[in-house]
C-alpha cells in the first residue's frame, strides 16, 4: 500500500515537471529575439561608458 502511495507521488511529480518543461519551452525566446536583446544590452553599456 505504501508502495502505491509512493508511486502516485512520483507520478504527480513527473507530470508537474513535464508540464513546467513544456511551458518553459513555449515561452522560450526565438533566436532573433535573443539577438535583439543582446544588441540592446551592448548598446546601452556602450552609451553608458561614453
Amino acid at each position: 500500500m505504501i508502495t502505491y502511495g509512493c508511486l502516485g507521488i512520483l507520478f504527480l511529480f513527473v507530470i508537474i515537471k513535464i508540464t513546467a518543461y513544456s511551458k518553459r519551452k513555449k515561452n522560450a525566446p526565438t533566436p532573433e529575439q535573443l539577438q535583439q536583446t543582446l544588441l540592446e544590452a551592448a548598446n546601452s553599456k556602450r552609451d553608458q561608458h561614453g
